[in-house]
């Protein structure tokens, strides 16, 4: 807090940003974008223009200017010319082709191939400038999720990263669509959301008990075979489950909207990730994961 919020001069702003993006949060991005590309002899804004311009502006090249400095201002009069959700379509598109962007060409001199900021620690740096400007939304899996919590958005990357280290590929794809789903700009679809959340839990189940039983239900019981499941436990997700997949519920509702919104959402993507880690340590445990292929 500022000194003046510390004495109840001012009062803080305490409200996460989920559809819109106020100045110090705009800015703050576009410091990032210095921070990254500015001050380097290999005309970074040029590249970075370039690609803006053939992948995320889809515009003739020949429009742009031809001088690093030029590019820079290109690029940040057409950024501060976005509106929020397109804001954050922007990042993701940095994020998602930063390499690619800085990549040297092949043959030039050694030791100068790559950035010296890769994906991983420019994730870090955007998370570190959306935590601290109160935006709604943080980068799991180099994907923007309206996820901000720390603990659930660990919960959520240790699903993904643990699905795809253990061959569990299906499960690691669900969450990813998972949260694609909640992230959807400008509208969310809550609905596919809890579905994709739920197939991952049913994927792994059935891929680790090696069933093809018809639903969570059946691939469980398989499971319980080889692992002991707390009964209790079982039991709630699959209540859980029913819950979405019931005549009126999630997968069944066809002509009627049920009335799902963002908690409901967020709570089974959280919920469903960490069944897929438990369910994962407990396979690991008895030797059922040796059998996937990787």
């Amino acid at each position: 807090m500022k000194f003046s919020e510390r004495i109840g001069l001012v009062k803080p702003k305490m409200y996460l940003q989920i559809d819109s993006i106020n100045d110090e949060l705009k800015n703050s991005l576009w410091n990032l974008f210095l921070d990254l590309y500015d001050n380097s002899p290999k005309d970074y804004w040029v590249r970075v223009s370039k690609h803006t311009a053939k992948f995320f502006r889809k515009i003739p090249v020949d429009t742009l200017p031809y001088r690093d400095y030029e590019c820079r201002q290109w690029l940040k009069k057409y950024f501060y010319s976005l509106n929020w959700y397109r804001v954050y379509e922007f990042l993701e598109f940095i994020v998602g082709n930063h390499i690619t962007m800085t990549r040297e060409p092949r043959g030039y001199a050694p030791g100068y191939d790559n950035h010296e900021i890769d994906e991983e620690r420019l994730i870090s740096w955007c998370n570190i400038v959306l935590e601290r400007e109160l935006s709604g939304y943080r980068f799991i899996s180099g994907i923007l999720s309206p996820i901000s919590d720390k603990a659930e958005v660990t919960e959520v990357e240790n699903a993904i990263n643990s699905s795809n280290k253990e061959g569990l590929y299906g499960a690691s794809e669900h969450i990813k669509t998972a949260i694609e789903m909640l992230g959807k700009k400008p509208k969310p679809d809550f609905r596919n959301a809890i579905k994709e959340a739920i197939s991952a839990v049913e994927s792994v189940s059935k891929q680790i008990s090696e069933s093809n039983s018809k639903g969570l239900e059946g691939a469980l019981s398989e499971l319980c075979k080889h692992t002991e499941i707390h009964g209790a436990l079982k039991s709630g997700f699959l209540k859980l489950y029913g819950y979405s997949s019931d005549e009126d519920g999630i997968r069944h509702a066809i002509l009627d909207q049920p009335n799902i919104g963002f908690a409901e959402a967020k709570y089974m993507i959280v919920s469903c990730s960490a069944f897929v880690n438990f369910l994962i340590l407990k396979a690991d445990s008895v030797g059922l994961l040796q059998n996937i292929e990787k």
